[in-house]
């Protein structure tokens, strides 16, 4: 495989999956041979763009594929991806995993039978400003506490499910990945406006056996778009804007070891530094799409596991469960 290009195919082009379709059009070592969507309409059309071929169903691409991106409903998942893992072809599994315990389990079940790699789609992990966060603590910084804040006004993209399973999870995924440790308490209260999908605004707490907190909030219907994570940890304070791809570190004693400076006013010396990392913006999907390609060619492993995305799932289900009992309290 490491020699040749990596036959791929995309299952659900919708929005998210003609994303897919346009990053494979683009990357070396890629070559999209497959759509399948119910919409027999909309696959021809893409598969006449990209120069591939349209199916209508998961098992014609059995033996024309290498490799595929699962963009379908959630609620197929756990169906589609085992099905295309137990007849060996990779699987790069959009958030959610599953949608259930058991679906979750029995993806990562087949993957491990066949050999195959499996990835999923918790796309901001991949963010250079993350990235970059991750490779300055994975050096032995402790982590004392996390914020993170992620909000958005009104949208009629995501109508099935809460703005936990829509949002939060990018976090939640996030903070376990970053503070390395399993979560001990969860907490959670929420405000939903009526709508089907269930809470539309939900505030987490988190905590770790190492006494460690993480606090989270999500809303779909604050109006003004906030993409931010804050650490405070045993080396100083860390801020990540997700949308600018930035990242900052505060220290005290900035000066260090610096003489003080000398004005009319007389001496002084920093009291707290500010250092923005240079952090290389770059497309989140795109470099997702490649850990997978690299982790199918052996030269890489998936940077979000079958594993984590259900970890980070199961937080999910306990802040919803939190969420709903609280809704029943009031």
């Amino acid at each position: 495989m490491s020699h040749k290009s990596i036959r791929v195919g995309v299952v659900g082009v919708g929005a998210m999956g003609r994303n897919h379709l346009r990053i494979y059009d683009l990357l070396k070592g890629a070559d999209l041979v497959a759509i399948v969507d119910p919409d027999v309409e909309r696959a021809g059309q893409l598969a006449a763009q990209y120069g591939c071929r349209a199916y209508g169903r998961v098992e014609d691409l059995v033996g024309k594929v290498d490799a595929v991106s699962v963009v379908s409903p959630s609620t197929t998942h756990a169906e589609i991806a085992t099905y295309l893992l137990d007849n060996g072809i990779h699987c790069l599994v959009e958030k959610p995993l599953a949608t259930t315990e058991e679906g979750g389990r029995a993806i990562i079940a087949a993957a491990e039978r066949s050999g195959c790699v499996l990835l999923v789609g918790h796309v901001e992990r991949y963010n250079p400003a993350i990235q970059q966060l991750a490779d300055i603590i994975g050096g032995g910084v402790r982590v004392h506490a996390v914020d993170a804040r992620r909000m958005s006004a009104v949208s009629a993209r995501i109508q099935d499910v809460d703005v936990v399973a829509d949002l939060m999870v990018h976090d939640l995924d996030i903070v376990l990945a970053l503070v390395g440790e399993q979560v001990s308490r969860v907490r959670a209260a929420g405000v939903g406006t009526g709508g089907a999908g269930g809470g539309d605004y939900v505030t987490a707490l988190l905590s770790f056996a190492s006494g460690s907190l993480a606090s989270l909030t999500a809303s779909r219907i604050t109006q003004n778009k906030i993409r931010e994570l804050h650490l405070t940890t045993d080396q100083g304070f860390f801020s990540v804007n997700y949308v600018t791809q930035s990242l900052s570190i505060f220290q005290q004693g900035g000066a260090k070891d610096q003489p003080y400076k000398a004005t009319q006013r007389g001496s002084y010396v920093l009291d707290i530094a500010m250092e923005r990392v240079l952090v290389r913006a770059a497309e989140p999907l795109m470099l997702e799409l490649q850990n997978f390609l690299d982790a199918i060619n052996g030269t890489a492993r998936p940077i979000v596991t079958g594993p984590q995305a259900l970890d980070a799932l199961r937080l999910v289900w306990q802040i919803q469960g939190h969420v709903a009992g609280s809704a029943e309290r009031g």
